[in-house]
């Protein structure tokens, strides 16, 4: 599962919740003290429990919520890339989407609750229904869900399977209404489902910059652990353990037994109370047999006793040994390396060594990276998206705070010579996934691969990046899209295009033919891909379809858009695009973009 949003309530400076989101590569900025390390610290608190670096401690409670008798620190972490099934107990098998346990963006998201340094409760945060009989059915034992469909009088397939009670109980009634709830991880199958899903939550690997000299210093320890912790996940080692702990099973059985055989001679009462206990398999802790293992020097001197600058250069190669790794490996697990202050002790050209190895690494599949860092120099090497600016109690992106980062940092952030310029995020995700699905556009220029950053703009920051323009006399060259929309909106937003086109720097900027991105998704595509009823459109070119498919699903606008350009532009093909008549405008999106990149090729040569 991939992590895609923080919350943080009342820990340590965050009174108010606060919300992020979390990319493969996320990089939090901001001055000294600002909380950048406060985020890492509750991912880890999060994710490790008390194998966490920094434990949870009563004095971690925002004073203000204490003078206010608010006690709970929450922490909530949203998953995407959800397993298709979750067993719930003996082969026993249900869906988190069937079982409502998703947020109103598809998303689970989990919150734990803290209090005097503990952990107090665990909830899955959920689109849930609250009608009558379906409201708190995950938490219902099965003679309950039983009373219910007898007296309901509901057909019921088979009520010995408690998800089969569920789904009939909900199919019976007409509205459930659905409302966003905190469902306890701590009862009945929703505990089950929790237990389950934990095995597919990323492993979370913290490295700080300010670490003890012990001779079990961690920043030595922590990646050769970690990478145990992986190999040992490896499933034919997993096997192979199997075949080990049978083996050693039986053996012992076999010496138990013979041991009660022999007592029952001597005191048959007391034989008859003993029988032979082990512990079992998933109890086991393989990767404890290698927890002492280390790198040395010459002569045998432990790596923890060099200086900070060697122990981090150290650090530095294994993430570039492991974005290598990870890269030709297709059988790892979910992992995310969070990394505190990465310039700390490093030449400035190991820092560019080490940032590009973590671009690289977040560039693999399964792996997330996550810096913190109040350097500008280390600002304007990574990819403007990624960048997180902690500023008092907000955390902003990069993309609509590239102004405070400049002036934070002292800087701006870096960027390529061609930026793609789009309205929003979501804007961002379709061209991505379009790009990244359909062959005959990645043909024409593949931006996975090409020297292209891609920065969403909205509202005020629209109208300033056009009317300003930032990068003047930069040599860098921009293409904007931008949706047509309904008017007055399309007469302003074609005056950013003229304004972008009357420029001498070959920068180039259209509308869309169509009212926004979300309509070149054909409604029979929504329909089925979000398993929703749109009913009749009279023009879906000028339709507001992100508003219809929130109506439909309950949700909110934004929640649709996620889907929208998420879920259901991962599926679009030419031959979709062609049905529609939109095919040759997608297409001279990306040629546009390709003779731009082709100028700028001929003029570096």
């Amino acid at each position: 599962m991939r992590v895609t949003g923080l919350k943080l309530k009342n820990f340590r400076s965050y009174r108010d919740e606060v919300s992020m989101s979390i990319d493969d590569l996320t990089v939090f900025v901001g001055r000294n003290d600002a909380g950048k390390s406060t985020l890492l610290e509750a991912l880890d608190i999060f994710f490790n429990d008390k194998d966490a670096c920094v434990k949870i401690e009563p004095d971690d409670l925002n004073k203000e919520a204490e003078e206010n008798e608010d006690y709970e620190i929450s922490i909530s972490v949203t998953f995407s890339d959800l397993p298709n099934e979750v067993d719930i107990d003996a082969g026993n098998k249900t869906t988190l989407e069937s079982e409502y346990l998703v947020n109103a963006s598809g998303e689970l998201e989990v919150k734990k609750v803290y209090k005097n340094g503990k952990t107090d409760s665990v909830f899955l945060v959920a689109n849930h229904p609250t009608s009558e009989l379906s409201r708190e059915l995950m938490q219902q034992k099965q003679s309950v869900l039983k009373k219910v469909i007898t007296d309901n009088s509901i057909e019921c397939s088979n009520q010995s399977i408690n998800a089969i009670m569920r789904a009939a109980i909900r199919n019976h009634e007409d509205d459930l209404q659905l409302q966003l709830t905190e469902i306890s991880a701590k009862t009945e199958d929703t505990k089950k489902i929790w237990d389950s899903l934990q095995r597919y939550t990323p492993v979370y690997a913290l490295f700080q910059s300010d670490r003890s000299n012990s001779d079990q210093d961690s920043e030595v320890q922590n990646p050769m652990k970690l990478a145990v912790k992986e190999i040992m996940q490896d499933p034919d080692l997993q096997d192979k353990f199997e075949q080990i702990f049978n083996e050693v099973e039986s053996r012992t059985k076999d010496i138990a037994n013979q041991t009660l055989e022999k007592l029952k001679e001597m005191n048959p009462e007391i034989a008859n109370q003993l029988s032979p206990k082990l512990p079992k398999l998933e109890e086991l802790k393989w990767a404890d047999v290698f927890k002492s293992i280390g790198i040395v020097g010459d002569k045998e001197i432990k790596l923890n006793k060099r200086g900070s600058g060697v122990k981090r250069l150290v650090l530095l190669n294994f993430f570039r040994a492991e974005a290598e790794r990870r890269k030709e490996s297709r059988n790892v697990g979910d992992v995310i390396y969070a990394i505190e202050e990465p310039e700390t002790s490093q030449h400035p050209e190991h820092q560019k060594v080490l940032i590009n190895a973590l671009i690289s690494l977040s560039a693999s599949d399964n792996t997330q990276v996550i810096l913190t860092t109040h350097s500008p120099a280390l600002s304007q090497m990574l990819p403007t998206s990624s960048l997180r600016l902690v500023e008092g109690q907000s955390v902003k992106s990069g993309e609509r705070s590239y102004g405070k980062i400049a002036k934070s940092l002292g800087v701006m952030p870096n960027y390529n010579k061609l930026i793609l310029c789009l309205e929003g995020s979501t804007d961002v995700t379709f061209v991505k996934n379009i790009n990244s699905s359909i062959p005959e556009l990645k043909q024409i220029i593949n931006l996975d691969e090409s020297d292209i950053s891609i920065m969403p703009l909205r509202g005020s920051n629209l109208i300033d990046w056009v009317q300003s323009d930032y990068l003047k006399n930069s040599s860098v060259i921009q293409f904007h899209l931008y949706d047509k929309d309904i008017e007055p909106k399309t007469s302003e937003n074609q005056r950013y295009v003229d304004e972008v086109n009357a420029r001498a720097d070959n920068s180039s900027a259209r509308l869309t033919n169509l009212r926004e991105i979300e309509n070149y998704l054909p409604q029979s595509l929504i329909e089925a891909e979000l398993s929703v009823q749109l009913g009749s459109v009279t023009n879906w070119a000028e339709e507001d379809v992100p508003r219809l498919v929130a109506n439909k699903l309950g949700i909110d606008e934004k929640s649709a858009k996620s889907r929208l350009n998420g879920q259901v532009s991962r599926v679009l093909t030419k031959s979709i695009f062609e049905q529609a008549g939109t095919w040759s405008e997608v297409e001279g999106w990306f040629i546009a973009l390709k003779q731009i990149a082709d100028t700028l090729g001929e003029s570096n040569d």
